[in-house]
């Protein structure tokens, strides 16, 4: 994990020193020498760094292995992209990561291997898979750095999920217009494949920046227009994690697609490129790639009670997941009920006074953690002890049922769907304002002899080693 990228840093800077290059940015990394004297004469394979975030490093043979990702990504895509376009891409991923996984440092979030396992178990169960197809899922490397690499995802998700959450804001006035909606439409409803390209634009900005985001705006549009790949202009132009994926949505759901998009994209036709929009989050450009019917997925409720406990510098996350584990195995020898071990020990004030009780609610109302631990359940079972963004919990599932026609199930759809959205858009954001305060150095030779820089936004850029 980020620990590890700290190390390299040591190690690159040392190396560095050691073959008199200029610091900090002709840095280098080479494995320890950990084999007999008669090694000491070889030669040292250097690994070059890529980029500088903060006081992180990205080496040029992680954004190697990360491009060939991309690219077999958009291969597979049917996508028509350069090298350098891709490898601008894969290292607006792994910057993306780097900040992340640094804000992660900075909360104390950290995995032991035993959570890492757990971690893996819970997410194999509610995806319905094994863990095998999880680590496998990593492509051709160690299960040691599959592992670690999930633990990085793991982290990521609950920085992103803690930090996005926050940001957005529904209104009772919308959710009561979508549900109506929602009735309207019934069973089936219409899926538009599509692709994005966001110009970043300060709400606020003055007439110069418009101007000058619009026209860029208007030349991409026009490139697409004319024949030019969306999914390598997405490569090109996109920032952070988007970049990678080419600006790919996948299907969105009509009740998902954001308003003042939907009057155009309903006279649109396959292949069509749409907009520029404004939204508080920049100009839009809109790829259709195709139109489907899917049928409208019901609401699953999950009547749950819980029992959270809390840590502090005095209570570590050991003690709270060995507190909980012996409270589950005395609850499981019936030496105690769960709502008796709830109202005993259980630090929710809300839910200890009613033995744990939650009520039914659907997934997407829980912290994610939380969530992917209560779904994999089967009614009658308690969890492990469970970490999510609040503390550790221990879980019970009492039932889940299947609500399709009454008016509540119609409201927590259009909640779930507007959460869906705004989430989406809010990260977006999320990331542009983490990388406009990051501080970020190109010193990749390949990248700086194409003179690829950002000028999306004048914050946050890339600043390319000249």
């Amino acid at each position: 994990m980020l620990l590890s990228k700290l190390q390299k840093t040591i190690v690159a800077t040392t190396l560095a020193v050691c073959v008199g290059a200029p610091l900090p940015y002709a840095s280098a990394y080479a494995a320890p020498n950990t084999g007999a004297s008669s090694n000491a004469g070889a030669p040292i394979t250097l690994d070059a760094t890529a980029a500088i975030v903060n006081g992180d490093i990205i080496l040029a043979s992680e954004l190697d292995a990360t491009q060939a990702e991309v690219e077999a990504n958009f291969k597979r895509r049917g996508a028509n992209v350069d090298p350098v376009a891709s490898r601008r891409a894969a290292l607006e991923q792994l910057v993306t990561r780097s900040i992340i996984l640094q804000q992660g440092q900075q909360l104390g979030l950290t995995l032991t291997d035993t959570q890492i396992t757990q971690a893996l178990m819970q997410t194999a169960a509610s995806s319905n898979t094994s863990v095998e197809s999880i680590i496998k899922s990593y492509g051709n490397v160690p299960e040691s750095k599959a592992r670690q690499l999930f633990a990085e995802d793991v982290i990521i998700n609950e920085v992103r999920n803690s930090q996005v959450r926050r940001r957005v804001r529904i209104s009772d006035a919308e959710v009561s217009l979508l549900a109506k909606t929602l009735r309207q439409i019934g069973n089936i409803e219409p899926s538009y494949h599509l692709a994005q390209i966001i110009v970043p634009l300060d709400a606020r900005a003055g007439g110069a920046a418009v101007n000058r985001a619009t026209a860029l705006a208007n030349s991409i549009k026009r490139d697409a227009r004319n024949g030019a790949d969306f999914n390598a202009l997405a490569a090109q132009y996109a920032q952070g994690s988007t970049a990678a994926q080419g600006g790919d949505l996948g299907y969105v759901p009509e009740s998902q697609v954001p308003v003042p998009f939907l009057p155009a994209l309903l006279k649109a036709n396959v292949g069509d490129i749409l907009g520029p929009f404004r939204s508080p989050f920049g100009l839009h450009l809109l790829k259709l790639f195709d139109v489907t019917n899917q049928a409208v997925e019901p609401i699953t409720t999950y009547k749950a009670k819980h029992i959270l406990l809390t840590t502090s510098v005095i209570f570590s996350d050991e003690a709270a997941y060995n507190q909980l584990s012996a409270l589950r195995r005395s609850i499981l020898n019936n030496e105690i009920s769960f709502a008796d071990a709830a109202k005993k020990f259980s630090e929710d004030p809300g839910s200890a006074a009613l033995g744990g009780e939650l009520g039914y609610a659907p997934a997407s109302r829980y912290d994610p953690a939380f969530a992917r631990g209560m779904v994999a359940l089967t009614p009658g079972q308690i969890s492990e002890p469970i970490k999510s963004s609040f503390g550790w919990h221990l879980i019970y599932l009492e039932d889940r049922k299947i609500d399709k026609d009454s008016e509540e199930a119609y409201s927590q759809r259009a909640r779930e769907l507007i959460y869906r959205r705004l989430f989406q858009e809010e990260s977006l954001a999320w990331e542009r304002d983490i990388r406009a305060s990051a501080y970020v150095r190109v010193t990749d030779p390949i990248l700086v002899n194409a003179g690829v820089e950002q000028s999306i936004n004048t914050e946050g850029t890339f600043e390319v080693q000249k």
